[in-house]
């Protein structure tokens, strides 16, 4: 996770740059501004768990942070591999 956020963090100034320039229509800017948001709060909250995750000494409470990490990790990717599709699509 923390590679998905040095990695958004590079990125993300060049993007915004784009978003600001006059070239992109102002839906387009809509669209990264809800998707940003959206992103960084899952990032932010899948960070926080593997945290939670490293530091508890509880096997049980350990356990299930490992297992929300792991759904949120799917989830995340799955509606990843949506956008993607979705892209593609709107593409062609």
């Amino acid at each position: 996770m923390e590679i998905f956020m040095m990695i958004f963090g590079i990125v993300e100034p060049f993007i915004a740059k784009l978003i600001e320039s006059k070239v992109v229509p102002l839906l387009k800017r809509k669209a990264y501004e809800r998707l940003h948001g959206f992103a960084e709060d899952v990032a932010t909250d899948l960070v926080n768990l593997k945290t939670k995750s490293t530091n508890e000494t509880n096997p049980v409470k350990k356990l299930a942070y490992d297992e929300g990490l792991k759904l949120g990790s799917e989830t995340l990717r799955a509606v990843g591999n949506m956008l993607i599709q979705a892209s593609d699509e709107l593409d062609k």
